[in-house]
């Protein structure tokens, strides 16, 4: 065996080495005191390897690494009944974060559907009324329209599915709490505590997204599209306007956005001195 390179995200490395063994390049994973280190298994091939290796430096949060280390998690009967079409794209984006918030968020609809006060539980209070410190953030699970929801569980399927394959479980979470959190109370700050929905979570995916993908060469695999962008900034700005006709949380919106830029900011600088 060969070392090709150590990195200190585990992750990484798990996506890399299934990117690898996707080329014919099979690698194994070993701990170190400081991270993992990938090694090659057949020597002969130590040229195409150092080749992918320095593909994988330059820009190694590249869709083709989450992608390959999805094909390898998929069950063989899977892969051929999702090779094409929207259904495979949908199933591709069924990840457990994602499919376990969505279920959260269609049980309590159903609840509040059959007159069951799920408000009561759920519903923004400031921590030290009750010491319920979770209705900081469960008010993203409340929906009080069919309308409300289908739109929110839309934005949360393709924007939480795309971060959960990409990016990891971990970061998908890092953004639904941060993306609740710090919207929620902001939006608490200025207007009455009951309000709901996953906007905040929305945007801060729409943030993270947009920064982290936007200089990908291969852009059919852009996520948030600039034009995509730039339409969510002006919802935002109308949103303020009271144009819409209708309430929107527009501080929620507008801490959604702030929180997913900076995470994508600092997960780009913390990236560049990786490499």
């Amino acid at each position: 065996m060969i070392p090709l390179i150590q990195l200190d995200d585990p992750h990484l490395a798990q996506m890399l080495a299934d990117y690898m063994r996707s080329q014919n390049l099979p690698c194994q994973i070993q701990s170190t005191e400081t991270g993992v280190s990938l090694w090659l298994l057949d020597e002969n091939k130590l040229s195409a390897a150092e080749r992918e290796v320095q593909r994988f430096i330059r820009e190694p949060y590249h869709p083709r690494y989450s992608e390959a280390s999805w094909q390898q998690e998929k069950p063989a009967t899977w892969q051929s009944a999702t090779d094409s079409g929207l259904m495979a794209e949908l199933l591709l984006q069924s990840r457990p974060l994602m499919l376990s918030i969505t279920l959260v968020m269609l049980g309590v609809f159903l609840l509040y559907w059959l007159a069951i006060p799920v408000e009561t539980w759920l519903a923004f209070e400031w921590p030290w009324q009750r010491g319920q410190i979770w209705r900081l953030f469960t008010p993203v699970f409340l929906h009080f329209s069919v309308l409300h929801l289908l739109f929110n569980l839309a934005w949360w399927w393709y924007l939480g599915g795309r971060t959960e394959q990409r990016y990891g479980v971990f970061k998908l979470a890092v953004l639904l709490i941060s993306g609740a959190l710090i919207p929620n109370v902001l939006q608490a700050m200025v207007s009455d505590t009951l309000f709901g929905g996953m906007s905040g979570v929305t945007y801060a995916l729409v943030g993270y997204l947009w920064l982290r993908e936007r200089n990908f060469t291969d852009k059919s695999q852009i996520t948030v599209s600039n034009g995509l962008f730039i339409f969510m900034l002006c919802w935002l700005i109308l949103g303020f306007t009271h144009l819409l006709g209708f309430n929107t949380a527009n501080l929620a919106h507008l801490g959604g956005l702030l929180v997913g830029l900076s995470q994508g900011w600092w997960d780009d600088q913390h990236s560049a001195s990786r490499t």
